[in-house]
This record gives C-alpha cells, structure tokens and sequence, in this order.
C-alpha cells in the first residue's frame, strides 16, 4: 500500500528538467530511501512533494488525497512532515522554545513572556528526551553542534505528530555517533508505525536502514526495490559510474 503517490511530476528550471516525469510509490509502514547521482533531481523532488515548490505538470498524492499545488503548511495538515539538509532552527530561541514554535500555535511574543500551553510543553519535553536533547532545553539552539541541531529539527517536526516524515540528508555533515542515534530513532519511530523517505548520500545507511530504495537518474526513477535487489542492478552502477 501506498503512503505518497506522484503520477507524471514535472518541474523545469529554465530548459532544465529537473524532474521528468516522475511516477513514485513510497510504501506505507516502511523505511523508504531515495538515492541517486548528483543533480537526478531528488531535492527537487522533495520541494515537490512538500509543497515548496508548485509542479509544471503533473499529481501528488498523500494518504490518497490530491495535494497537488498545495502550501507547505496544509500539506502538513494531511500528516506529513519534513526535515531539510541545511538545519531550520531559530538559533537565538531556546531548544524548548523551538519545539514550541514548531506547534505553530505558540506566538513568539508568548514565548518570551513565559507563557504556553502545558501539555505542549510536557509534550516537547517528552521529544527533547526521546532524541536525547533534554538536558540543553534552556540552551539556544545556536550553541548545539550540526548534528545536535538536526536532532531537533526532527524533534520539532514531531511535534505535530505527521504519519509520514522525509528526511533531507539527515546523515550530512553529522558525526557517526550521532548518525547511529539519528538512524536508531529512525528505527523506533517507524516500529511505531511512522514511514519514512530518506534522501540520502550515505550508502552504507541507506543499505542498512531502509527496507525499499527508489533510484534517481535524470529527473525519473530508474530501480526501486529492496537494497538487496537496487545493489544488484546494472542500472544503479551505470547511474552512478555511467559504465
């Protein structure tokens, strides 16, 4: 079964097309995975499907709704939610004050008064413990390292508790203890019953965390399977090596 479904997705930058006609199916209840060389269009992709960007042409579909064209704050409402490769945090807020933000409910004029709802803040303490976080929750998100700051990205987004979450390289410029906690967190949370399509340039996490890859090649998929059977596959070398 089908979480998130695009038919013919088109986007073109100039006369580049950055994606081509993509038709996609990630897999509900499961750890998706999408690879590909440099410029096969996945961050594109992901714009696509979360809204940041609107399609030439084209649908995209979540949990069996047409969201095509719609902004990045309704798509959230159908339950999916996103992180990105380069960390959106506000640096000079508290961690906790951030995962209050994230609720969208919570002015910042409140937060700095000291106000809030109290279960939202049980809540994101709740989360802040869950990544590891808790003890830095009166720190500014500014003072924590790259990958501390990605951790809380992810917190933030669970905050609005989304059924299906994309991950933008969340291994990037992230320490291998930390990329251990990230894919373990991964692990838990879809043994809860969240799915997930991680873009990533990390094989052997890809490899190791994902239970069904999509490849990217010029705008399109080209392989999607398992790891086992995307590793096997002539085309995947021919993408990435063009032999």
């Amino acid at each position: 079964m089908t979480v998130l479904e695009t038919r013919d997705l088109t986007k073109a930058f100039g006369g580049v097309r950055a994606v081509d006609g993509a038709s996609v199916d990630i897999l509900d209840g499961l750890v998706n995975g999408l690879i590909g060389p440099n410029g096969s269009g996945k961050t594109t992709f992901f714009n696509l499907v979360t809204g940041m960007i609107r399609p030439d042409d084209g649908t995209v579909t979540v949990h069996g709704r047409d969201v095509t064209g719609w902004s990045p704050h309704r798509i959230a409402h159908v339950g999916l939610g996103r992180t990105f490769q380069l960390c959106r945090v506000f640096p000079r807020l508290t961690v906790l004050d951030n995962m209050l933000v994230a609720l969208r409910r919570t002015r910042l004029r409140e937060l700095v008064g000291g106000l809030g709802n109290r279960a939202d803040t049980d809540r994101a303490r709740m989360w802040l413990t869950r990544v590891g976080l808790d003890h830095l929750e009166r720190g500014e998100a500014r003072d924590l390292s790259f990958g501390q700051q990605k951790l809380l990205e992810l917190a933030a987004v669970l905050m609005a508790e989304p059924s299906l979450i994309l991950l933008d390289e969340p291994a990037g410029g992230v320490n291998p203890a930390l990329i251990e906690r990230i894919a373990g967190l991964v692990r838990d949370l879809n043994g809860e019953g969240r799915t997930f399509l991680v873009v990533e340039h990390n094989m052997d996490l890809v490899m190791s965390l994902c239970d069904h890859v999509v490849v990217f090649d010029r705008g399109k998929p080209i392989v999607a399977g398992t790891p086992a059977e995307v590793q096997r596959d002539e085309r995947v070398l021919e993408a990435y090596l063009g032999v």
